[in-house]
């Protein structure tokens, strides 16, 4: 075969390699405006413009908090001794994971404002694990607003880690996957319809695994040797924490899409260790723990790039059957922005001209195919 022919086929091939996912683009990397050095476990409220977190009080001991994003309306929602952490902003609640009387680890549900707590279950089952006193750190809940349900991690009557989910008044507990496996930090996607947890591979390595919601087609999207946890599934992937190296010391966030393509590191300047990632339910904002080689700690605000907005317009159209089209001048609007999606028509157009593209490049193939074999002939 010729270099031409060769080319040719190259050129065909390189068509069909297109990206699975939309890039994510970073606009600004900030530190929020929160006063206390030692802030943890940072998560955003649904509407992206306040950020709950652990932080120490008065007294050095661990309390919820929140505040908006420009530092203002700063908020004690506790004041107790026990540790807290794994903190998930449910859709007008916060969770958040401490201790017991009894000395469990349990989830407890707290209003915005402090005013009202209580505990999830009366069951006495581990439903997390301080990630400061256990080796494997299970994460925190995971909150499913259309279904009403949070899911977290226990152990199953095998005495392996599993994932549960319970409804919102503490009811309807069931273990979600039923299988051999250990299974644990369960997220679920942007529409609820899948999970994305941490299990274990053939060789007992920590892998990233997605099933569907209800804990069917389970499948393994990571093949690799470094450990994994604090997961996070925004709009443009799956958030976790894991390490470059089998000897590297400093942990990093890494995104990467739900079928196992385009991982990479999420901020390549940051500090020593990045930690507990937390993605805004629009997809515009990621928060995360920057913490430098003397443990010094900070909250950072990923501003993703955002959609297109152009003004809402509403209006009447009046349809006449002598009415002749005129030139119009642009009408100045005021209304609120709204997202734009891409037009329908944009990914038909696309097929439509590659399709051109591949025929005319199959039918330059065949011609030059043609004439080396009468070159051949002759």
């Amino acid at each position: 075969m010729r270099v031409s022919h060769i080319f040719i086929y190259l050129l065909i091939i390189s068509l069909f390699s297109v990206p699975v996912s939309a890039e994510l683009i970073i606009e600004s990397n900030l530190t929020a405006n929160i006063t206390e050095t030692d802030a943890s476990s940072p998560a955003l409220s649904p509407d992206g413009e306040t950020i709950a977190y652990v932080a120490n009080d008065a007294s050095r001991n661990e309390q919820l908090f929140t505040i908006k994003i420009d530092g203002s309306d700063k908020k004690q929602l506790t004041n107790d001794l026990k540790v807290k952490w794994g903190i998930e902003w449910l859709t007008d609640e916060i969770s958040f994971l401490s201790y017991n009387n009894e000395g469990i680890e349990t989830m407890y549900i707290v209003s915005p404002d402090g005013s009202q707590r209580r505990q999830l279950m009366n069951e006495t089952m581990r439903m997390g694990m301080d990630p400061i006193k256990r080796e494997r750190f299970w994460g925190s809940g995971s909150w499913n607003p259309e279904a009403r349900v949070i899911l977290f991690t226990s152990y199953g009557p095998n005495g392996y880690e599993k994932i549960y989910q319970v409804n919102i008044d503490g009811t309807g507990l069931r273990q979600v996957i039923n299988d051999s496996s250990r299974q644990w930090n369960p997220q679920l996607s942007p529409d609820g319809n899948s999970i994305v947890y941490v299990s274990q591979d053939s060789k007992n390595i920590d892998q990233l695994f997605i099933a569907n919601a209800d804990g069917t087609g389970v499948r393994q999207i990571t093949d690799d040797v470094f450990k994994k946890y604090e997961l996070e599934w925004g709009q443009e992937g799956i958030l976790f924490v894991s390490t470059e190296s089998q000897i590297a010391s400093s942990e990093k966030i890494f995104v990467i899409n739900p079928d196992g393509t385009g991982k990479r590191r999420l901020v390549e300047d940051g500090d020593f260790n990045q930690k507990n990632p937390s993605w805004s339910r629009d997809g515009t904002r990621i928060l995360y723990e920057d913490i430098d080689m003397k443990g010094n700690q900070l909250i950072n605000i990923l501003n993703l790039k955002k959609p297109i907005v152009e003004p809402t317009v509403t209006a009447t159209i009046t349809e006449s059957p002598t009415a002749v089209p005129t030139p119009q001048t642009p009408i100045q609007t005021q209304g609120t922005p709204v997202a734009r999606e891409p037009p329908e028509r944009t990914f038909t157009e696309l097929i439509s001209s590659l399709a051109i593209v591949i025929g005319i490049l199959v039918l330059i193939l065949i011609a030059v195919l043609v004439i080396s074999n009468i070159s051949k002939k002759k």
